[in-house]
């Protein structure tokens, strides 16, 4: 079925505020890694982009494995962005306790190996948004599955146009993430509950 207003404000809410809370990390990658490698920004946002593409190719992988799952079992899938978000509380407490690693700017390297690295590294830096997202596409109708994977890529350009201005501005985004830090989780748990609650989603598309 057609998707409403209503409808297309809950999952682009829902899709947003995922995205937001799990691509915070992301967003300083982009510019610690664009700073690094000035001559080679278009391979490290081509990188992220191909990240993107290939998290919503395992989400959809996922959900054709799920066709064998019951759907009343589906809702449970919300435990997975529940206890990420848990485990995302307990990583900040122990975060202030222990030095930060480092980042691997890639720098030195030619432009395929900068455009594939990052895209590893972006991708191995997404379990989280795949969290969120798989359940949430597990819950929602197949129109509702093609707007929030529309909507999920315009968010990774509107990232890659963010971090454009913040490379001038890297205090700033060190800034961003650090205070997204006490929020992401609790978006995390949020939307775990939202899921697990069996909300409207299941019928929407």
């Amino acid at each position: 079925m057609d998707l409403n207003p209503s409808m297309v404000a809950t999952l682009f809410g829902l899709t947003a505020s995922s995205f937001v809370a799990t691509n915070l990390d992301n967003l300083l990658l982009l510019v610690v890694l664009q700073g690094a490698n000035p001559g080679a920004r278009a391979a490290v946002l081509l990188g992220y982009l191909g990240a993107a593409i290939a998290l919503l190719c395992v989400a959809a992988l996922g959900l054709a494995l799920g066709t064998v799952v019951e759907p009343d079992l589906l809702g449970y899938l919300g435990l997975i962005p529940l206890l990420f978000g848990l485990r995302m509380l307990y990583m900040a407490w122990l975060r202030e306790r222990h030095p930060e690693i480092g980042i691997d700017t890639l720098a030195g390297r030619s432009r395929w190996s900068i455009c594939s690295g990052t895209l590893m590294l972006m991708a191995g830096n997404s379990g989280d948004s795949l969290a969120v997202l798989l359940p949430l596409l597990a819950e929602t109708g197949a129109g509702g599955q093609w707007f929030i994977a529309s909507s999920y890529l315009m968010l990774a350009v509107v990232w890659i146009a963010l971090a454009g201005i913040l490379i001038n501005y890297r205090a700033l985004a060190e800034c961003i993430e650090r205070r997204g830090e006490k929020i992401v989780p609790w978006i995390m748990i949020g939307v775990g509950l939202y899921i697990l609650l069996d909300t409207p989603t299941d019928s929407l598309g």
